[in-house]
């Protein structure tokens, strides 16, 4: 049995071991690897790389299972890039995408508003209609968050889903709410949801009677 203060050495020694680097080239066996790393700064520095090669051209859709393994995290940075990578290839991997479900549907209720406006924005924008199934419950919560901010995206998100799904958003009643929030105590969740009922009338004049419902909640105010 080795003594004592070397068992101690050794311990310090694997405590301060320096994360092992991903190289500025990004090879996909090195993005991989660096993905299901055990340091965390490995998998951040791995998922940055991957999104680097994603915005150049490069395909790096194969490594969507492993970049699906980092999205449960509470650093705000790596979970945005996360959700960005599945909203580019969630088309090319609906079976997956749906893993992340349950992670979108938890951000939504997260304490960071932040995190609270990402979850719902990526759930209305991802064109995967078993996604777009959950979102039901998330959007009209976060339509009713304290936070104005969260507001605000989330009345946006109501003209992303009417976009992506218009029968599935006039069945769940996303419109109905769309219009209630013209009622908002704040200016600017009032200003976007004019401009999210301008984009809906955009795209379908006969679903919102626009300018009657400006009429009668905003210019009577």
């Amino acid at each position: 049995m080795p003594p004592l203060d070397k068992k101690l050495k050794q311990i310090f020694k694997n405590a301060t071991r320096v994360a092992p680097k991903i190289s500025q080239k990004g090879e996909l066996f090195e993005l991989r690897n660096g993905l299901v790393s055990q340091y965390p700064q490995t998998r951040k520095d791995a998922i940055k790389k991957t999104i680097q090669q994603m915005t150049v051209g490069k395909d790096v859709s194969s490594l969507f299972p492993d970049v699906l393994k980092n999205i449960a995290t509470s650093d705000i940075e790596q979970k945005k890039l996360v959700y960005l990578y599945v909203m580019n290839y969630a088309e090319t991997h609906p079976e997956l995408c749906i893993l992340a479900v349950n992670t979108f549907v938890s951000d939504a209720s997260d304490p960071n508003p932040l995190i609270r406006c990402m979850a719902i924005r990526t759930m209305s924008m991802i064109r995967v209609d078993k996604i777009l199934e959950y979102v039901e419950i998330p959007l009209r919560r976060t339509l009713q968050d304290d936070n104005p901010y969260v507001r605000k995206t989330a009345v946006i998100c109501v003209a992303k889903l009417f976009q992506l799904n218009k029968q599935l958003c006039v069945e769940l009643g996303a419109l109905d709410d769309l219009i209630a929030m013209l009622e908002d105590s704040n200016p600017m969740v009032v200003a976007n949801t004019i401009a999210s009922l301008t984009e809906i009338n955009d795209m379908d004049a006969d679903v919102v009677p626009l300018q009657q419902l400006i009429n009668s909640h905003v210019m009577s105010r």
